[in-house]
């Protein structure tokens, strides 16, 4: 089943796992809102946050239909030239170790009181306070997961002890372990999904985890374009493919960036400014011509810029090379909207709403993911 046949069945009530949130079929019209449950409005959100978010619409969508996968960290080692009619030699086998993902539900909720929304359409002239709350819950519900998913390393995503499960971070994924030790950071720090259940646990023994983390121990320094050369180069070595990079930044690198490439006549590669340009897409997000397309802003050397207010500062934002061959977001459940509207059974003069979509980031290679860090 591909995406698009995994989120049509979802919406459409087909899929075991949306019932488990308790969508029917019979559940997806706007009359029927008081069994509980419906889920047009969450799939408005998903559109929304494919589009008109920073982060999660750069990201490919997979379905979630498997936790673990297998990942190659070192090849087949005894590949000689053997003897004319000689033994055929010592035998080997490439080194894969499994990998799980945990599946972090995300909600976003909200309450409205029986009293507020009566008065909503007199006193305030707000008119439909349910419609004008689902509205700005969903906008935030987009904004905080594009905030999670550039939450900077040392604050964990999952967090056993608490029962805290949010999305995993880009500046996770391009981070390594020697990065938290030099930051003294907490061991655990760099690590990936659940530990106990296969995740990954950044260590030393674990450097085909590790990204291309140009840092300077904490030390902000002036960036340079051999900083990002450097990076770049470092993934080409790994194997990434050029096409698959984006560089996503915040406002602040971006100008200093155009600032370095203005002073560099050898920089033929450069362009800032898009418009003359013509519609460009990112996993089937389609932008307009020139300018208005999206937050991509320019380019460094044919690589495509792309900007973020959630991107993490030392004084001034990192800088994430992102090989997108690479990364995904695999969707359990797309963003589902939930309420509990009928106050006879809550025993409460007041409404609850909720906005909940489930999945997690994945890396599929990290050693062609990269970071430029301690900027100022």
């Amino acid at each position: 089943m591909d995406f698009e046949e995994y989120i049509n069945a979802y919406y459409g009530g087909t899929l075991g796992i949306s019932k488990r949130y308790g969508i029917e079929k019979a559940q997806i019209t706007e009359s029927s809102m008081a069994e509980g449950l419906n889920s047009l409005y969450g799939a408005k959100v998903f559109n929304q946050l494919n589009t008109q978010s920073e982060v999660f619409k750069l990201l490919k969508k997979e379905p979630w239909t498997q936790s673990g996968w297998r990942v190659l960290t070192g090849r087949h080692a005894e590949t000689t030239g053997i003897a004319e009619g000689s033994a055929l030699g010592t035998t080997d086998q490439p080194d894969l170790v499994e990998v799980r993902a945990n599946l972090a539900e995300v909600v976003t909720v909200w309450e409205v009181t029986t009293k507020a929304e009566l008065l909503s359409e007199a006193d305030d002239g707000m008119g439909n306070l349910a419609a004008f709350m689902r509205k700005e819950n969903a906008e935030a519900h987009a904004y905080y997961i594009d905030d999670q998913l550039l939450t900077t390393v040392d604050t964990p995503a999952f967090v056993s002890t608490a029962g805290a499960n949010k999305f995993e971070s880009l500046d996770r994924v391009t981070s390594s372990y020697q990065y938290t030790v030099d930051l003294s950071f907490t061991a655990s720090d760099g690590d990936m999904w659940d530990t106990g259940n296969d995740g990954i646990d950044r260590s030393a023994a674990t450097a085909w985890a590790d990204a291309v983390c140009a840092s300077a121990g904490g030390s902000d320094r002036n960036m340079t374009l051999a900083n990002m050369d450097y990076v770049i180069q470092e993934m080409m070595t790994a194997g990434v493919n050029y096409n698959d990079i984006i560089l996503l930044t915040g406002y602040d690198t971006y100008q200093d960036i155009k600032q370095l490439m203005q002073n560099d006549g050898t920089a033929s590669g450069w362009s800032y400014n898009l418009s003359q340009g013509g519609a460009g897409s990112m996993n089937g997000v389609t932008g307009e011509a020139g300018l208005a397309f999206d937050s991509r802003v320019g380019s460094y050397d044919g690589i495509p810029i792309f900007l973020s207010q959630h991107v993490e500062k030392d004084t001034t934002s990192r800088i994430h090379f992102l090989d997108m061959g690479n990364l995904a977001f695999r969707v359990a459940a797309p963003t589902t909207y939930l309420d509990s509207t009928n106050v006879a059974v809550t025993q409460s003069l007041s409404k609850d709403y909720a906005f909940l979509t489930a999945g997690n980031l994945i890396c599929y290679k990290f050693q062609t993911q990269g970071s430029l860090r301690d900027l100022q």
